[in-house]
């Protein structure tokens, strides 16, 4: 952090490392410690926020009790890491511009059982008389998103294309076909901006603006979509994370919009907040139309490296493009290969 602003490198890999290369110099020639020391330094260069200036990784290592350290693991213990939407950023780093390779843009999960306690029928009354519409079922989403260029407008932003696909799948539901209930393909185009201002301790790390259309991909009668423009900003204080979301619907012509009230159940922005004591994230996701409104609570946990325990409790509106104006409560419990702010 420098001048109050935070931010992100530019480059993953070897450009990344190259940068870092002077600030690993300037510390080694003008600091004299013991070998442990220097150990220490190296740890900070490699692990900590790129954002760290020189004086914060040598107060950090100097202050350190070096007689009582056994290990490098030990000095490093005692070095405050970055905060985690902060990692989160920096991983995107780490993956962006590697071949062959997608980085997650929301949380890719699979929930095996969800239980909705008021399961919507009305758009499938046609089909038979009768409920046919189960209330368990299994829900995922896949979340990746692209690098299409650096720096394009401003120095330290990309312009990422990204997609989001969540399925609602009535996998125990055998009069039904065991169908995919609803999916909703959200695909988006926006510019991120890494880095910010910082006030009281509150830092802001990146901000977006961008294009999303999301959609159902259904033929009439089930056909549900829209347009928005968005921005949105990502607020750190530490173990908690804040993302301020605002959107903008574009008008569509009456005779083919398919849910023309839809602002009064999702509105006009949402507020998601994140809490990650140890290695647990909560989640929270409040969104306030002008009429109904929904609540959102998640919560997940590493189970070995590669995956985590992720569970998900909704109540309110929207939380499908078909259900936009059906109120569901809903719980499911799985496994994710990532949250919002986790690896």
């Amino acid at each position: 952090m420098t001048n109050g602003t935070t931010s992100c490198p530019k480059k993953p890999g070897n450009v990344r490392w190259l940068a870092r290369l002077p600030l690993l110099l300037i510390v080694s020639t003008n600091l004299v410690f013991a070998d442990k020391v220097d150990d220490c330094i190296v740890d900070a260069v490699r692990k900590l926020s790129p954002t760290m200036t020189v004086g914060e990784i040598r107060a950090l290592c100097r202050d350190h009790d070096v007689s009582a350290a056994t290990s490098t693991g030990e000095l490093a213990e005692a070095i405050k890491p970055a905060s985690a939407i902060t990692r989160r950023f920096v991983s995107e780093f780490d993956t962006m511009d590697r071949p062959y390779t997608l980085t997650a843009h929301r949380p890719n999960y699979v929930l095996p059982y969800t239980y909705n306690w008021h399961p919507n029928n009305a758009p499938f009354e046609f089909l038979e008389s009768g409920d046919v519409v189960q209330h368990e079922e299994a829900k995922f989403q896949v979340s990746f998103k692209l690098p299409l260029a650096h720096d394009l407008w401003l120095p330290d932003s990309t312009l990422f294309f990204a997609y989001t696909n969540q399925s609602w799948w009535q996998l125990y539901n055998k009069d039904f076909s065991s169908a995919f209930r609803e999916s909703d393909h959200e695909p988006e185009l926006f510019v991120r901006h890494y880095g910010g201002p910082s006030l009281g301790g509150v830092n802001i790390v990146g901000w977006d603006i961008g294009f999303v259309h999301q959609s159902n991909g259904r033929p009439q009668l089930l056909s549900r979509s829209w347009n928005r423009l968005f921005a949105n900003v990502a607020i750190d204080a530490g173990d908690l994370a804040v993302a301020l979301k605002a959107w903008y619907r574009l008008p569509e012509d009456a005779s083919r919009d398919d849910n023309p009230d839809i602002y009064r159940y999702l509105g006009y922005g949402e507020i998601r907040a994140f809490y990650t004591p140890n290695r647990n994230t909560f989640g929270l996701m409040l969104r306030r139309g002008t009429d109904k409104g929904a609540v959102e609570v998640t919560w997940s946990y590493p189970l070995g490296n590669l995956l985590r325990v992720y569970a998900a409790y909704f109540n309110g509106y929207g939380e499908s493009l078909l259900d936009y104006d059906h109120r569901v409560e809903r719980f499911g419990i799985g496994i994710a290969l990532n949250d919002y702010l986790q690896k």
